[in-house]
């Protein structure tokens, strides 16, 4: 028998996927987090492109990409 897959619905996918991301589980992804899981994954980052990642995704300009704005 093959194993069943389990469907999400997308807001769930999406949070497990910021979960990926916030390491510390503040909810919160800092350009570090970022950095790390985006390297960890095979994509090496500078911190430039971090930053600009980060600026792009930064809703209320705290610097960091928070669980709300994700959403």
């Amino acid at each position: 028998m093959a194993p069943k897959l389990k469907i999400m619905e997308p807001k769930e996918e999406l949070l497990d996927a910021f979960k990926t991301f916030d390491r510390d589980g503040n909810g919160f992804i800092s350009a570090e987090e970022l950095k790390h899981v985006m390297g960890s994954m095979g994509d090496v980052l500078s911190d430039s492109e971090v930053k600009a990642m980060i600026r792009e995704a930064d809703m209320d300009g705290d610097g960091q990409i928070n669980y709300k704005g994700y959403f």
